[in-house]
């Protein structure tokens, strides 16, 4: 069977299971089987695949039609253009927190990554490096993104799944900064979680979906990314009101605090901070929703 032939075949595959984009999906499944780039399909679409090639897109193929994601079934994915590993331990990580990793560069000092909405924020008083935290740090991509191209951060990540942390682990190492991250098994939510110092900045991706609202999600979500990264308590609030709480025993004065919320929730984040003593900005997304809750102790 043809490049041509079985790209037909596997394109109208996905389309009968409510795949979006299926002939897109289906290209870069094969792509990154041959270790092709893209183009190379179109351009040799008479090339016959050899039965084992043939066998082996069609197994990634039922398992893309099941609603695996793409970048389980590839191991891999980008996140501040940056590679990253990634499997079912861990969230797959979005575009749209990266508008909080930028911020948060944007704070350690890094003018190129400024943008227009970052003119009223914060930023950190200037010192040689700076301490930070990573609550849930799951693949580790906002730690080691921050950590790789801010290069004046040493941070300490927590997670309470250890499989999730080997994988942090591994995208520290494959970034080369791992010797500046430390990484700690713990549960956030405990009262007994203490790391014993106080942190320049404080970034979390938190669990924040409503258990009620997890049965409703996509199935590419609900049937394969962990519910441990999902679920945030009954309102999907939970983690937001412990940072806020836990805030004076974890923040220096003059502080940090950058958290990705629900597409629906950035006012009742904001409060919360507020109601802590926090002034408080939002930022959106790339699809202009409001995205993420900057913090900072009033002065």
């Amino acid at each position: 069977m043809t490049i041509r032939e079985i790209l037909s075949r596997a394109g109208k595959y996905l389309k009968e299971r409510n795949i979006e984009d299926p002939s897109k999906e289906a290209g870069l499944l094969l792509s990154w089987l041959l270790d092709k780039d893209f183009g190379y399909l179109y351009a040799h679409d008479d090339r016959d695949l050899d039965g084992f090639e043939a066998e082996r897109f069609w197994n990634l193929i039922e398992r893309r039609g099941n609603h695996e994601p793409y970048a389980y079934i590839t191991g891999r994915c980008e996140f501040m253009s940056i590679p990253f590993e990634v499997n079912p331990h861990v969230l797959i990580p979005r575009p749209d927190t990266e508008v909080l990793a930028e911020a948060a560069i944007y704070f350690l000092g890094k003018q190129e990554y400024f943008r227009p909405e970052f003119r009223s924020l914060y930023t950190l008083p200037p010192k040689p490096s700076y301490t930070g935290l990573d609550i849930g740090t799951g693949s580790g991509c906002l730690a080691v993104s921050i950590a790789k191209l801010a290069g004046n951060i040493f941070f300490d990540a927590v997670d309470i799944s250890r499989d999730a942390l080997e994988t942090a682990r591994r995208n520290a190492a494959l970034n080369k900064v791992d010797k500046r991250i430390n990484f700690i098994e713990s549960d956030f939510l405990s009262d007994s979680f203490s790391p014993g110092r106080k942190y320049d900045i404080i970034v979390s991706n938190p669990p924040y979906i409503p258990e009620g609202d997890i049965p409703s999600l996509m199935p590419s979500v609900r049937n394969f990314e962990p519910y441990g990264a999902l679920a945030g308590g009954e309102d999907g609030l939970v983690f937001y009101r412990e940072i806020a709480r836990k805030a004076p025993i974890l923040l220096e004065t003059l502080g940090i605090i950058a958290v990705e919320c629900g597409f629906d929730q950035a006012d009742q984040v904001k409060q919360i901070f507020e109601k802590n003593n926090f002034a408080c900005a939002v930022l959106k997304d790339f699809s202009g929703i409001n995205r993420t809750v900057i913090a900072r102790y009033k002065v």
